[in-house]
């Protein structure tokens, strides 16, 4: 409903305050509150409702209508029980912050005045009780779309159409999911002649490229209050379904967690843990592969790992496991092969959401349930491999094992510094003192296999310069170059001392 509709009810008796241009303003909800900053509760459209208890002067009305404002809220109603009316700084807090700000007779009471608000919206509170008494997403969804009247569906960040009234056209979906990365939600989405309202899903779901949002056909421009406000419920019914998905998948999670956990450190047995598969979901009699991610945080790779592993289709179950997260998909050995690809395309979707950081996966071979330790290491290499190449959204899978990276990946910090210590400190000391260029040289030498030629051209120097300053090279670390080993071992060291190394 709108701000105005409320001033204009003769039984409430409202009295603006500051605001008289901003009457259109859309009330999407009712808050009622005496915290002096209740941000955390509120999602934006609400119409606060306070009695002023926080109140003491000046600075507190500032710190208070700061908040709503930060908020997003739609106005504020200041009740006169305890104060007999608004306080004058108050009212100019309001009136500096541009917030609608009216005062509520004492003869209503802050109850009479959210039912107002609620009794505009009887199809919401159909909507939540439903859900509360157990209607799936498919249900709410066809609830809601009807009351909309217009298709709407549920996506993830991670790509998948996690439910939905009608088929959603995959370049919508795209746009979609372009349009989440941004934040700005709720709004319009525009592919070839399709048109698409975004909506939040209101939760506590971090990272934000494991969150699910609202798409409904339509502009947000068009859309009037009661469509708005059923959006909203819409999206809070699908944050309590999803949190609902969240602790069934953390059940499953935790249990095959603990089994994991004792096969590695062998105190649980191959057929002790297949047992635990099983009770989880996971028919072990078929073949299946290992996923490691990492995005920085324990809860927040397992939180997305969860999503991604919905967005395949495949049977799966997730585990946070050694600092990072861990998942066993199980399925015919045709898709299998296909999940290195298939979390490739998926990354792709995630890397925008990511903010800034970057998401690294390990992808081990397709095996049986026999063998799982051994596959859950080689996933765990895999996933030191992408973190060492950095890259935004890095997938490695096993088949790239099979290079010196596995090895450096694999090293120990201490051991890796103390290589590179003993075969380049010397030279970047000789190239700080001189500003000379020795291990650039040196970097470039090995790249062109030895080639005297290619290697001065890249560095656009003379032949015989460069045969000074290789000279010059193995004259500082008492290594001849010319031997392929003392190659080696340079090359080695150069990509610890790369910046794409850890």
């Amino acid at each position: 409903m709108l701000l105005g509709d409320l001033l204009s009810d003769p039984e409430l008796g409202l009295v603006l305050l500051h605001g008289a241009d901003q009457v259109d303003r859309q009330v999407r909800g009712v808050y009622i509150t005496d915290l002096i900053d209740p941000r955390r509760y509120l999602g934006g459209g609400e119409l606060v409702l306070s009695g002023l208890m926080w109140h003491s002067g000046p600075d507190d009305s500032e710190r208070f209508v700061s908040a709503l404002v930060d908020a997003g809220v739609a106005a504020l109603a200041a009740g006169t029980a305890r104060l007999g009316h608004a306080p004058p700084d108050l009212v100019e807090a309001c009136r500096s912050h541009d917030l609608p700000i009216v005062e509520v007779p004492l003869t209503v009471s802050f109850n009479t005045l959210a039912d107002r608000v609620q009794r505009r919206s009887a199809p919401r509170r159909e909507l939540v009780a439903a859900v509360a008494a157990g209607a799936d997403l498919d249900q709410a969804l066809r609830m809601a779309a009807d009351e909309l009247g217009a298709d709407c569906w549920v996506l993830s960040a991670a790509g998948w159409v996690v439910g939905g009234t009608a088929e959603l056209p995959d370049a919508a979906r795209c746009a979609a999911l372009r349009e989440f990365a941004t934040g700005r939600l709720p709004n319009t989405v525009r592919s070839d002649d399709d048109v698409h309202v975004l909506w939040p899903v209101e939760s506590d779901v971090d990272p934000r490229a494991a969150r699910w949002f609202v798409l409904a056909r339509g502009a947000f421009d068009d859309w009037d209050a009661e469509r708005v406000a059923i959006a909203t419920d819409l999206g809070t019914v699908v944050a309590l379904l999803r949190a609902r998905v969240d602790e069934a998948r953390s059940i499953a999670g935790r249990s095959v967690e603990a089994a994991l956990r004792r096969l590695l450190d062998g105190t649980s047995s191959p057929e002790e843990v297949a047992a635990r598969l099983e009770t989880a979901g996971l028919p072990t009699g078929e073949p299946l592969r290992a996923v490691a991610l990492d995005i920085g945080d324990p809860v927040e790779s397992t939180t997305l790992l969860r999503e991604i592993a919905a967005a395949t289709g495949m049977a799966s179950v997730t585990a946070s496991l050694g600092g990072s997260a861990t998942a066993l998909f199980v399925g015919d050995e045709a898709h299998l092969v296909q999940l290195d690809a298939q979390l490739g395309r998926i990354a792709g979707d995630v890397e925008p959401c990511l903010e800034g950081r970057n998401l690294a996966v390990g992808v081990s071979d397709v095996t049986r349930a026999t063998a799982l330790r051994g596959t859950l290491e080689e996933a765990g290499y895999a996933l030191r491999l992408a973190q060492r190449r950095r890259g935004r959204a890095e997938v490695v899978a096993a088949a790239e094992l099979a290079s010196h990276e596995v090895l450096l990946a694999s090293t120990p910090d201490e051991l890796r510094r103390s290589y590179r210590e003993r075969l380049l400190a010397d030279l970047i000391a000789y190239d700080d003192a001189h500003h000379s260029e020795l291990v650039r040289t040196l970097r470039t030498f090995l790249d062109c296999s030895g080639s005297w030629s290619r290697c001065a051209k890249q560095l656009h120097v003379h032949v015989n310069t460069l045969r000074y300053r290789i000279q010059r090279v193995e004259e500082i670390t008492g290594r001849d170059l010319s031997e392929f080993p003392s190659r080696v071992d340079f090359y080695l060291a150069l990509e610890l001392d790369h910046p794409t190394s850890t």
